[in-house]
């Protein structure tokens, strides 16, 4: 594990899984609460910079073996946000080049790395870490409960502690982030030479090869559906992206949703959910969208407020409780759907400043009767140029015989910053909690967080991981049975020897494929293994489906007890 990965992880922990409100007066409650591995397992507080320099206190001590209270570590009351780039710089983070004019530091953001919005540099006075460089989310501590300085121990609202996407980030959007810090390792043995010897952090399992490069253009199109195409075959209609009606007002339900979610999951589409806005309360209706989207707004899925008919002369204020609550339950940026009558007649700044448009209106809109085409994006009040570009509602395509809506995405990074799954949202497995440690990012990629997670399941905390490999081999051993094993393996059983080998991949596959659930309650399958095949899946090979189920399946474990997805409470 490298500095910036152990940080990253640490990072995406805490605001994804451990209770961490914000406090300044607090903010090193956690750092001193938390253990050895870094599990913070009661409420506990952190602000902006405390978050920071402690998750690169952890990697400095996890890859180099750095003691606590060593002068290498930051020390948390000593630096704050206007002090922290001298802290860095002076232990082997230097700053990266970033122009002016750009969105990026040159080459990109890597996980683990320092970004500082420093007042006195003409910033807001805030840092974060960069956790998912390849996805684009960062980790932060943002506020208390209350909008204050001061919070309650323990994250009240679900997002004083956070993991959000970059793009759409209120300082990203301001464009104030003053500097960017990487670890460098030369420049940190040239500080310290006595840690030369090398990271000592074991070597990680094996890890999956990179996805390919997709060679898709930016642009998207994609169709919206309600209950109106509820017959719609997905497998037929072309399209990128598919947003699916969900509800209207607090008590009408699409009933063609699971459906359709389905349709565009299994089909490879990008999916993004709904929900049509009617007079009444916004947090209620934000609730209740929530609540009957279930486990497909837990997946990678953007998420809109349909905003038109009669909760139009609600305001924007409306607007903008709903878009908010959804923010907070979720970590992550919803979106806002109108027309330009909507638009034109209200003030949208505070909406517009953080949440995306997707836009109705055009001049083929109500007489186009065609597919997919490109048209010229509106420029329009408050927003600019609209995220998506719905240009007609009477498209024609395959798979549905009447008229459809036709969309024109701007960006699929854009849509992939503002789906992508994050801080942790109503908890889709409650009792994964119970045990203390919390859930991790299901990422495929195998990361410090995963190996503790695995040695805490498999009852081997503070042993080498050969133990946690041995332990697994039994459980397989137990539950897989002789026949299955020697049918997939040409044995009886697995060896318990702590080695990670083809044979105990291929069992772990078939527990797998038979355990770990699909949809709805799970999309892990759809994500990392879409219209895979049990012979492509029960290969014997280590791979990123196979990693990401793995991590679904320790999500859904207990701790201590030496077995997948198990209650001992049930």
């Amino acid at each position: 594990m490298s500095v910036g990965s152990v940080t990253a992880d640490q990072a995406r922990y805490l605001c994804d899984s451990a209770d961490i409100g914000y406090s300044q007066p607090e903010r090193r409650s956690w750092y001193s609460n938390a253990d050895e591995k870094g599990y913070v397992t009661s409420p506990q507080n952190a602000d902006c910079s405390s978050l920071a320099c402690g998750c690169v206190n952890f990697g400095l001590h996890v890859a180099y073996g750095v003691p606590w209270g060593h002068p290498a570590m930051l020390e948390i009351d000593d630096y704050w946000t206007g002090n922290m780039r001298g802290g860095l710089e002076s232990r082997g983070f230097p700053e990266v080049h970033w122009d002016d004019s750009s969105m990026y530091p040159d080459g990109g953001f890597q996980d683990g790395d320092i970004v500082l919005s420093a007042a006195n540099e003409g910033g807001t006075g805030h840092v974060v870490v960069i956790v998912d460089a390849a996805n684009g989310y960062l980790s932060e501590a943002w506020i208390a409960e209350d909008g204050s300085i001061d919070g309650y121990a323990g994250d009240q609202t679900g997002g004083e502690t956070r993991t959000v996407p970059y793009a759409s980030h209120p300082v990203t959007v301001a464009g104030r982030w003053t500097s960017c810090h990487r670890f460098d390792a030369g420049q940190f043995l040239a500080k310290f030479p006595e840690f030369s010897g090398g990271s000592t952090a074991p070597a990680p399992a094996p890890a999956p090869a990179p996805p390919a490069q997709s060679a898709a253009p930016e642009h998207a199109h994609g169709i919206d559906v309600s209950s109106h195409q509820s017959d719609i075959d997905l497998s037929v209609t072309p399209a990128d992206f598919v947003i699916v009606k969900v509800s209207e007002d607090d008590d009408y339900v699409n009933p063609a949703m699971n459906q359709q979610c389905a349709g565009a999951v299994t089909n490879g589409k990008r999916l993004g959910l709904y929900h049509f806005a009617r007079p009444g309360d916004a947090v209620s209706q934000a609730d209740y969208f929530l609540a009957t989207a279930g486990g497909w707004a837990l997946g990678n899925t953007a998420l809109w407020l349909d905003w038109e008919a009669n909760a139009v002369p609600q305001g924007p204020g409306w607007a903008l409780a709903w878009l908010q609550r959804v923010e907070s339950r979720t970590g992550r940026i919803p979106g806002i759907y109108m027309n330009g009558g909507a638009l034109n007649g209200y003030d949208w700044s505070a909406v517009a400043s953080r949440y995306p448009l997707w836009y109705a209106g055009g001049p083929d809109y109500s007489e186009y009767g065609a597919g997919y085409s490109d048209p010229t994006p509106p420029s329009l009040s408050w927003w600019g140029t609209p995220m998506i570009h719905q240009y007609t509602e009477d498209g024609r395509l395959p798979g549905w015989g009447g008229t459809l809506d036709l969309n024109r995405l701007a960006s699929r990074a854009m849509w992939d910053s503002m789906a992508g799954a994050s801080a942790a949202p109503a908890d889709p497995h409650a009792s994964e909690r119970a045990d203390g440690y919390g859930v991790m990012a299901v990422t495929g990629e195998w990361s410090t967080r995963t190996a503790q997670r695995f040695a805490r399941v498999m009852n081997a905390w503070d042993y080498p991981e050969v133990f946690a490999v041995a332990n697994l081999a039994r459980y397989l051993n137990s539950t897989v049975g002789e026949g299955h094993i020697e049918v997939l393996t040409g044995k009886k059983e697995l060896p318990v020897d702590g080695a990670w080998t083809s044979d105990l991949y291929r069992v772990f596959q078939f527990w797998a494929w038979n355990y770990v659930p699909g949809l709805p309650e799970c999309d892990v399958w759809q994500k990392f293994t879409p219209n895979w095949t049990f012979t492509d899946f029960v290969s014997g090979q280590w791979n990123r489906g196979t990693c990401a189920v793995f991590q679904e399946a320790l999500n859904r474990s207990w701790g201590d007890t030496g077995r997948l997805m198990w209650d001992p409470n049930s």
